[in-house]
């Protein structure tokens, strides 16, 4: 009932405008992504393993995400409002009570100069953190990463953030925690995010993004430290180039740092305005458990391949089609007992994506 009446309203905001006024400070999206997997290894229906949040159920037709977003801006005034449901949602927001799990974004931020270069938003923000979101069409492959999965796709708090020029981008942040709606019982320590972007050109664009703070209350005694670097490329002749790293560090008192990091490397290939096709190298190492989820008492740590091919049917519509593979040292790396070493996962998406933008 909550998401038909979010709909009515936006509707009626959207699309009941007066002709004069052209209500042209809304825009509005709609998105939904309908998934089925097959795992070659386990023909039984379920969930995959405990560290993916996306397209985590095999052998059977889900919806990953459905997705409606509306952002207002009007002069120095910007505020987004987004309401979602799907497997993402279930998976990702577990540990949220089940009304915040609906929730996508829901920020406001403010101007603080006229040419609108620096801005202070608050609320539930998308992530300051790596290269994939948790919209798939916006991403070169239909998956996710392993090291985006197990960094925050979004985050509660304050940013304040500055475009210097066409080149430089900062923002700072004061976070509830590590990927966090409601705040954590008995935390008194608070989080904080930087981020740097630098694009020397529209073919390159560099990123670092960092984390300071935890995931837990103070009498865990957990502090995260991690950083984030991809650099995004355009080679020419319809060629794309993504590099990523992660390396993280959870400090515990009276034991040893617990260390992760991972890396991804994606080639995407623009064949024609309709087709496109990417290949991706991963590896994840995380053999203390230290972020990433395992049903078991042994850390995650894998590498793997995948290649995709996506139609783009219509402005709206998208089909994609995956096959991921993953090999890890032992049967018990993939955080999963009585399995296998080795997983290959067929994966196919129909995602609708819908834009209402702003009249100019």
């Amino acid at each position: 009932m909550l998401l038909v009446g979010f709909f009515t309203c936006l509707s009626f905001v959207a699309f009941s405008q007066d002709k004069e006024e052209k209500k042209s400070n809304f825009s509005l999206r709609g998105f939904m992504d309908v998934y089925y997997g097959y795992d070659f290894q386990d023909p039984n229906s379920g969930e995959r393993y405990p560290f993916l949040y996306n397209h985590n159920r095999k052998n059977r037709l889900a919806v990953n995400l459905a997705l409606i977003l509306a952002n207002y801006e009007k002069e120095r005034i910007r505020a987004s409002l987004g309401l979602q449901q799907g497997t993402y949602a279930q998976d990702n927001y577990s540990s949220e009570p089940k009304g915040l799990r609906w929730i996508h974004q829901a920020n406001v931020g403010y101007a603080l100069n006229s040419e609108k270069t620096v801005w202070l938003d608050a609320g539930v923000l998308p992530s300051h953190i790596g290269f994939e979101s948790a919209i798939s069409t916006e991403n070169l492959t239909l998956s996710r990463s392993i090291i985006a999965e197990n960094s925050p796709y979004f985050e509660t708090g304050i940013q304040l953030s500055w475009q210097k020029n066409e080149r430089w981008y900062f923002a700072l942040l004061y976070l509830n925690g590590w990927q966090q709606i409601q705040g954590i019982p008995g935390r008194n320590k608070p989080s904080f995010g930087t981020q740097a972007t630098f694009t020397p050109s529209p073919k390159l664009k560099i990123n670092w993004s960092t984390f300071l703070g935890t995931d837990q209350n103070n009498a865990a005694g957990t502090m995260l430290y991690f950083s984030n670097f991809f650099a995004d490329m355009s080679l020419g002749s319809g060629w794309r180039l993504i590099a990523g790293l992660d390396v993280g560090t959870r400090t515990l008192e009276m034991e040893s740092a617990r260390n992760w990091w991972g890396s991804s490397l994606i080639l995407h290939r623009q064949i024609s305005e309709r087709i496109a096709t990417a290949i991706r190298y991963e590896y994840y190492q995380d053999p203390f458990q230290a972020i990433a989820a395992s049903t078991i008492n042994e850390g995650i740590q894998t590498g793997g391949f995948s290649l995709n091919t996506d139609w783009n049917m219509t402005k709206t519509l998208t089909f994609r089609i995956e096959g991921k593979y993953f090999k890890a040292p032992s049967e018990f790396n993939l955080g999963v007992p009585n399995g296998s070493n080795t997983n290959f996962f067929l994966l196919g998406s129909l995602a609708w994506n819908w834009k209402r933008n702003k009249a100019n």
